[in-house]
């Protein structure tokens, strides 16, 4: 039951503090890509071991996006939030004065519970008091959020490490967390009746397990190069637990995560394809900054500044993506989406230390413009393909999808950068060739993501034709 009493003036006010929210803690999703060679310095730690702040980050926010709809319906939708923005409060704090790599990213995994819960609760909302004919728009307003605020998270990450300190990373988010909190006070609002509704800790158990296994199988890889014991433990009772999670999943009342959306195939493509795009701007997001730190040797600022024009470009497409979706369909839009990564990320392919920056600039910029394109308008045509009554299911299924994806695809990418590493080791590479012939790997696989997005695009229907479970 809906207690906004004004809702076209109270919802967009509402929705404008949220989405302020979302944007401050996904800020924060990409703030330690340009840290990352500053943490291995201070830390003392290997790169696969430094990378968890940002894969750690992502897995976190992905396990904690299947309890979102229990949580809108369970408790009230202000003091979520206020909740949300305490923890994640809690977590810049504890960040700000560790004083060891494992406060520090204890601190950075209490912020991504914040991160991971604040864009479902969101999306839910809009799908409760926005009309189907507007959702695109809307949620191409929310793509600005998702996309924009990692895609400028190392530029402001890059200035702070170089001006600020390491620590200062989350030392800036203290007071915008405070406002956070006072501003929810006032202008959120509950949005429906809260009812008792269970949820399956069993469920959150076998998730948290078996992906956090995956995600340390894949950096164990990275740590030696090669596969081991450990690592290929890890990765086999990962999956292990992982099935054994989706079997319940399919057989208890209440899943944790209502794996019937995915009979519907519209629904399932566009998700495996959203999932692709957050792979290819977190991905690429984490390695070209080390690539430049450490193949070009430029600083955390100035690598942060390479990513700048590609940051701008995101925030101006993503609400653009939004209305041509509204207005042509899906089909079109996601070919010429991932058509430009494609496009964008081929040169990659040909970096070498003596590569122009302008062109390491000028190639990013190009293939965020595709990611923009593709990224929330392949989300809404997923959850618009559902019924209203699995709407909340689709869209804790669909986000935690992607972000997990985003989390496993970026470790996966770092695994590879280690492995060629070692391969340009073995072939007597100076020690830059060896590095840049590691990155080589990852910019591979970030191609061919792309051409399979592409491919995968050309099953969609050019019109709204949705099949409704």
């Amino acid at each position: 039951m809906l207690t906004i009493k004004s809702p076209a003036k109270n919802r967009n006010l509402m929705l404008g503090v949220m989405l302020i929210g979302a944007f401050t803690m996904l800020l924060t999703e990409t703030f330690f890509n340009n840290g990352i060679p500053t943490i291995i310095r201070v830390y003392h730690v290997t790169q696969s071991t430094a990378q968890w702040v940002s894969t750690g980050y992502q897995l976190v926010a992905g396990l904690m996006i299947p309890l979102s709809a229990w949580v809108f319906h369970k408790f009230n939708t202000k003091y979520t939030v206020i909740t949300l923005a305490a923890i994640f409060l809690l977590g810049s704090l504890i960040g700000f004065f560790a004083n060891s790599f494992i406060m520090l990213l204890i601190g950075r995994l209490i912020q991504a519970i914040s991160a991971g819960s604040m864009i479902p609760l969101i999306q839910n909302v809009v799908l409760l008091l926005y009309p189907e004919s507007k959702r695109g728009t809307v949620m191409g307003v929310i793509g600005l959020v998702v996309g924009f605020g990692p895609a400028l998270g190392p530029t402001v990450g890059g200035w702070i490490i170089d001006n600020l300190g390491l620590k200062w990373l989350f030392g800036v988010l203290i007071p915008l967390a405070l406002i956070l909190i006072i501003a929810a006070v006032f202008w959120v609002h509950p949005v429906v009746a809260s009812k008792d509704v269970k949820v399956d800790w069993l469920s959150i158990a076998e998730s948290s397990l078996g992906f956090g296994a995956l995600l340390y199988g894949f950096s164990a890889i990275g740590n030696t190069g090669g596969l081991d014991t450990a690592s290929i433990v890890s990765l086999i009772v990962g999956i292990v637990i992982l099935i054994a999670f989706g079997h319940r999943q399919l057989k208890i009342a209440n899943p944790l995560i209502n794996l019937t959306v995915f009979k519907n195939k519209t629904f399932s493509l566009t998700t495996a394809l959203s999932a692709l795009s957050n792979v290819a701007l977190l991905g690429v997001e984490l390695v070209l900054p080390l690539y430049l730190q450490r193949v070009h040797g430029l600083s955390a600022l100035q690598s942060g500044l390479l990513l700048l024009p590609g940051a701008l470009l995101e925030g101006l497409m993503s609400p653009i993506s939004g209305r041509l979706y509204d207005k042509y369909g899906i089909k079109t839009i996601s070919l010429i989406g991932f058509a430009i990564v494609a496009i964008g990320t081929l040169p990659m392919l040909f970096f070498t230390p003596q590569t122009s920056l302008v062109i390491v600039a000028a190639s990013y910029a190009f293939r965020i413009i595709g990611i923009a394109t593709v990224m929330m308008p392949t989300f809404t045509e997923g959850i618009n393909a559902l019924s209203p009554k699995l709407s909340v299911h689709g869209n804790a299924a669909s986000s935690t999808v992607r972000q997990i994806a985003g989390s496993l695809g970026t470790a996966i990418l770092m695994m590879l950068v280690s492995f060629g590493t070692q391969i340009g080791s073995s072939e007597h590479l100076s020690n830059v060739n060896q590095l840049n012939h590691g990155y080589w790997f990852s910019f591979l696989v970030a191609f061919l993501m792309a051409i399979l997005g592409f491919i995968l695009s050309l099953r969609l229907k050019n019109k709204k034709q949705r099949a409704t479970n």
